[in-house]
């Protein structure tokens, strides 16, 4: 079985949050804090570091956003090559609502992770995410979720994966 990117699961990630809040840790959810491995069905993962900034690589976030830089670090588990996108990762805040996440801005130079790629077995990788939140928001989740092939279009959801940190 293979990975797939999750904006396909966009929608059954907003089904998790759509009462506020993700599920209860135990129930298919692993939380981690910044620092702190995770293990998925094909790739270890760390989110190293997270930081505010105003502006990165010469992009400057709207009146009234920050952008947060998450630093991630991969290594692939699986005996073959995990098809990986930039949107597995998605930033949440606040209760998680509808307009309480963001999807990865689009890489603007090689210190981030590309928008695809492939990693091989045994590889790591590390790179920066970059997302565009609201000034005022400190607390945030990132989230990972396995999306398995099964044959159909959405596939089959696996477990849930969401490092908590703050940055100010």
């Amino acid at each position: 079985m293979k990975k797939r990117g999750w904006i396909a699961g966009l929608a059954a990630l907003m089904l998790l949050s759509g009462c506020g809040a993700f599920p209860e840790e135990g129930s298919g959810v692993t939380e981690t804090l910044l620092g702190e491995p995770f293990s998925t069905r094909w790739f270890d993962c760390a989110a190293e570091e997270a930081e505010s900034r105003k502006s990165y690589e010469g992009y400057t976030a709207a009146s009234g956003n920050k952008l947060v830089v998450v630093e991630l670090e991969l290594k692939n588990t699986f005996h073959e090559a995990v098809s990986m996108y930039d949107t597995d990762f998605q930033l949440y805040w606040g209760d998680c609502g509808p307009d309480e996440w963001a999807m990865p801005l689009e890489p603007l130079c090689e210190n981030q992770l590309p928008r695809e790629y492939d990693l091989e077995p045994g590889k790591s990788r590390e790179g920066q995410l970059v997302y565009e939140v609201p000034q005022e928001e400190t607390e945030f989740a990132l989230a990972f979720l396995e999306l398995i092939e099964n044959g159909t279009e959405e596939g089959e959801e696996g477990n849930l994966f969401l490092t908590r940190f703050t940055v100010e």
